[in-house]
């Protein structure tokens, strides 16, 4: 989890229009699941300081349950420039929150695992803890989808040579992970194939393009093109949302189609409300 302070012109200078909001690609991806009714619970570190106080009433309204492990770290900040409503330079602080989720933590809490239908990790955690999360997963006979946080993470989408059920992430941080450029569709497809574990699913978003969901088992690719939405709009954390929505969707019973078409058309809708209410993620609601 953290505190998202996004703004236009270059970082140190804030120039209007800024937004500051809770972030974070997990948190993203829980509270989408939380407004769909899927019933969530995110595990993170004890936020300290007047920050981290505010943090379990945040979660409760949107519906997501919380396990705190007995860690304490303060709330990280993720200070963002936008151009065209996107990242184009970006500074953390206080990363120490995800490191402090250690395996040996992870597996006293072990039980807690037990009953989740899914597992879901961002690759801004540690290799270990993901690792972990994958084997714990496999061992419970549960899917572990795994969400690309940043560019900077593409080394996460296999950590310590696991492979996630599904993987969700960019056409940019594909490329890195396959170390080629990715031209055409063909090669796209045939690098996303190689990513998730046999019999999963690659999730490749293309912008305003749309998305396209690529078996690895070399069955017909899900296209799914873009939701004609509004022009200008702050597109941070759309994957995450899109991720979530598509989970849920899932763990109602639809089938993959569909139930990419229905996050899509719940992501635009996200994006159009702008997120400037106290509940953001309420138009994702049923």
């Amino acid at each position: 989890m953290t505190l998202d302070f996004l703004h236009e012109g270059p970082l140190g200078d804030g120039r209007d229009p800024a937004v500051l909001r809770w972030g974070g690609v997990a948190h993203n991806a829980a509270c989408a699941l939380g407004a769909r009714g899927a019933r969530p619970t995110f595990v993170t570190a004890e936020y300290a300081g007047e920050l981290g106080a505010a943090v379990g009433g945040h979660l409760a309204h949107n519906r997501v349950g919380w396990l705190r492990l007995p860690v304490r770290s303060n709330l990280p900040v993720f200070h963002a420039q936008l151009v065209d409503g996107s990242v184009a330079d970006k500074r953390f602080f206080a990363a120490q929150a995800q490191s402090l989720l250690s395996p040996a933590l992870l597996d006293r809490f072990r039980g807690a695992f037990e009953d989740a239908s899914v597992i879901v990790a961002g690759t801004d955690s540690e290799a270990g803890t993901l690792a972990w999360l994958a084997d714990t997963a496999h061992a419970l006979g549960v899917p572990f989808w795994l969400l690309s946080a940043d560019p900077n993470t593409v080394a996460q989408l296999r950590p310590d040579g696991r492979s996630a059920d599904l993987v969700a992430l960019n056409r940019h941080e594909l490329a890195l992970w396959a170390e080629e450029e990715l031209t055409g569709r063909d090669e796209l497809v045939k690098a996303a194939r190689r990513l998730p574990a046999p019999g999963g699913h690659c999730l490749v978003t293309l912008g305003e393009l749309g998305s396209l969901l690529v078996p690895a088992d070399g069955s017909e690719v899900v296209v799914q093109p873009a939701v004609a939405g509004p022009g200008e709009v702050v597109t941070v954390g759309a994957g995450d949302v899109l991720f979530g929505c598509l989970l849920a969707g899932r763990l109602a019973g639809l089938e993959w189609a569909p139930a990419l078409k229905q996050a899509s058309e719940l992501t635009t809708g996200f994006l159009a409300a702008g997120g400037d209410g106290a509940s953001p993620y309420d138009v994702l609601s049923p």
